[in-house]
């Protein structure tokens, strides 16, 4: 009884402190729609918590095409719609 009191507060003091962190990608989007590419409107920049394969099945298939250009990890989470977090070089700066 004593063990599983003990484990249970073990577990219990481990999660109060744990941490919660997330990874952000940054892509190149571009759509393969015809109108889009004629008024050469078919690049963005996007900052999003969607791994690359899940980014492009959720927003369109194979109608846009996704190029990762980086990627960090920030801390927290992202409930609440929380915002991504900055690129860390973009505090900096630094390149």
């Amino acid at each position: 009884m004593k063990l599983r009191l003990s484990l249970s507060f073990i577990v219990l003091v481990s999660s109060l402190s744990s941490w919660a962190e997330y990874r952000a990608y940054q892509y190149m989007v571009k759509t393969q729609d015809l109108y889009a590419v004629a008024t050469k409107s078919n690049a963005q920049y996007i900052v999003s918590t969607l791994n690359p394969q899940m980014f492009q099945r959720y927003h369109g298939g194979s109608l846009v095409t996704v190029d990762l250009l980086r990627t960090w990890i920030c801390p927290g989470y992202t409930g609440s719609r929380k915002s991504v977090c900055d690129h860390p070089y973009d505090k900096d700066g630094a390149p």
